[in-house]
């Protein structure tokens, strides 16, 4: 009995090692405009700032899909760096004087 709760705390703490180290990945990417440039091409294929509909219910399922990808990355961004969302999209975006150039 003893052994089965030493194997379930010792798979419970590599998987909380696992959590911190896999967070402190993702502020290591967002925190380089290479990285916040790549998490800003996965949320535009993801298509999170569009709709999804589609009068065919199997691509529409799809597309939901697709924009649920998206919508768990933005919730990441906003659990572990919220700060830099707005740098990402100041980065990513065309202002509108440039636009016109």
């Amino acid at each position: 009995m003893f052994e089965d709760a030493e194997i379930l705390q010792k798979r419970e703490d590599a998987e909380r090692l696992e959590q911190e180290q896999a967070a402190l990945d993702f502020k290591w990417l967002m925190a380089d405009p290479r990285g916040r440039r790549l998490v800003w091409k996965q949320l535009e294929a993801a298509r999170v700032f569009h709709p999804v509909y589609d009068p065919k219910p199997i691509p529409m399922a799809f597309n939901e899909g697709r924009r649920q990808h998206g919508l768990s990355l933005l919730e990441r961004i906003n659990t572990l760096c919220p700060h830099l969302y707005q740098v990402m999209v100041a980065e990513n975006t065309t202002k509108p004087d440039e636009a016109n150039a």
